[in-house]
């Protein structure tokens, strides 16, 4: 039920702070972090480094890359600083990885997320920066705002 109301929720949020406009520059990153997602729960799913509990594993990560991520990284695209110096930028990420930290945080505390293997949460804060980084310079390098 918890991961029903964060795909609700996250879809809310984007209802309520998405600049609509920009759909055609920004959705072609979103789908990369939902197919990025994919990928991930596939090869977790053989290689178990952490797993979502509290319901059915497939609609659990189909909530999750269909809601939270696609709607993180849209966001995170749109709000971009418009003067992209190097400080404003590390802080930037650092508010995007610290929040997103957060929320896995608050999974494993309240049991809906299990660390396995090796993996914890202090390997989880660099892969956000790299996704935060990866999502930044695909959406840089293809320049999708051409498109609107």
């Amino acid at each position: 039920m918890f991961h029903f109301v964060v795909f609700i929720t996250s879809w809310i949020v984007w209802i309520l702070f998405s600049d609509k406009k920009r759909w055609r520059e920004i959705l072609p990153v979103s789908f990369l972090a939902s197919m990025l997602a994919c990928l991930t729960d596939m090869v977790v799913q053989h290689y178990p480094l952490w797993q979502y509990q509290g319901g059915n594993p497939m609609f659990i990560n189909l909530a999750n890359n269909a809601g939270i991520f696609l709607v993180v990284t849209y966001l995170f695209i749109q709000w971009l600083p418009k003067k992209q110096t190097f400080w404003r930028m590390a802080a930037y990420w650092f508010v995007w990885t610290g929040a997103a930290i957060s929320l896995e945080y608050l999974y494993d505390r309240t049991g809906l997320l299990v660390y396995h293997q090796w993996w914890n949460i202090g390997f989880s804060y660099p892969a956000d920066w790299f996704l935060f980084a990866l999502f930044y310079y695909y959406h840089r390098l293809f320049r999708f705002e051409k498109l609107s």
